[in-house]
């Protein structure tokens, strides 16, 4: 009605769990002019890494973050109006008046995110002072309370299915998934092949290598999928996980990975193990069930 294109753009990160379906419905919805879909690679990861601004309470580079999808946007936005829908005091870190700050200057892009669920409360950007916005039609919402934007959600009778809590949809915020991801930047190991197993299974370091067990039956079928021809698959001649071993010298682990993955087998007290690599049986030998995994779980 204003006369604007509106094109929304979705930077899908490999930690965040909004998957791009969902956003493409929405956009369906909400009748945006086009959406783009930006995939984040490993440029990305190197932010995990060494984050200028520190984490949250888990592995999240939250500040870091949120500059990395701008400048993606301003790759692609040539001297458009920049808006997000963040809300100021929604997220404890990286929605403060002095993040987005940090944020703006981290992207040369000072006075030029307009932020308009909360852009009554927010300094004026360059939008509005040229006229381009008027500050009337922004908002003021402010807090973590979802109320404000479930209304507006109603009032222009748009789904955008389960809308994610204040603190979550980033899986870099959940404690015991940080110890993985903390585990590969220890080990010089965090890349995105990596990345995709972190979510499944369970995970074990074995000095330079690292074990993952299935849980179930789908689990298994998905660590095989994702098996390069370097790893070692492990699996037991009795019902049992699958395990991938991966990592630097696995061969030095063989054994160590035969026991625990012995343990959660059916087996009694001990299970033959067979090892294949690019799809050869290399090994089968007898491993007997470790007492106790809690040295070597992640």
């Amino acid at each position: 009605d204003l006369g604007f294109k509106v094109i929304g753009v979705f930077v899908e990160l490999p930690f965040y769990e909004r998957k791009p379906s969902e956003v493409r419905n929405f956009s369906k919805f909400a009748n945006l002019d086009e959406l783009l879909i930006l995939k984040a690679g490993e440029d990305y990861l190197e932010i995990v890494k060494n984050p200028k601004f520190g984490y949250g309470k888990g592995a999240n580079p939250c500040i870091d973050c949120r500059a990395y999808m701008l400048k993606r946007v301003k790759e692609i936005a040539k001297g458009a109006i920049i808006a997000t829908g963040e809300v100021l005091g929604q997220r404890p870190k990286s929605q403060k008046l002095s993040a987005f700050r940090k944020v703006e200057k981290l992207c040369e892009l000072e006075g030029r995110v307009l932020r308009p669920l909360s852009g009554k409360i927010l300094p004026e950007t360059v939008y509005e002072k040229e006229g381009i916005v008027s500050r009337e039609k922004l908002l003021s919402i402010k807090g973590r309370s979802r109320k404000k934007q479930i209304e507006l959600l109603k009032k222009f009778r748009l789904d955008f299915g389960k809308l994610p809590t204040p603190s979550g949809g980033c899986l870099l915020t959940d404690p015991q998934f940080s110890k993985r991801v903390f585990d590969l930047i220890e080990h010089e190991e965090l890349n995105m092949d990596n990345v995709k197993l972190l979510k499944l299974g369970r995970h074990f370091r074995l000095g330079t290598c690292k074990l993952v067990l299935g849980r179930n039956e789908a689990e298994n079928r998905k660590l095989l999928e994702l098996k390069k021809e370097e790893d070692y698959l492990l699996k037991a001649m009795c019902p049992s996980p699958v395990g991938i071993l991966r990592g630097k010298e696995c061969n030095r682990y063989l054994e160590l990975a035969g026991k625990i993955l012995a343990r959660y087998s059916d087996c009694e007290q001990s299970a033959t193990i067979r090892v294949e690599k690019n799809g050869k049986v290399i090994k089968t030998f007898q491993a007997e069930k470790l007492e106790s995994v809690e040295d070597y779980r992640i």
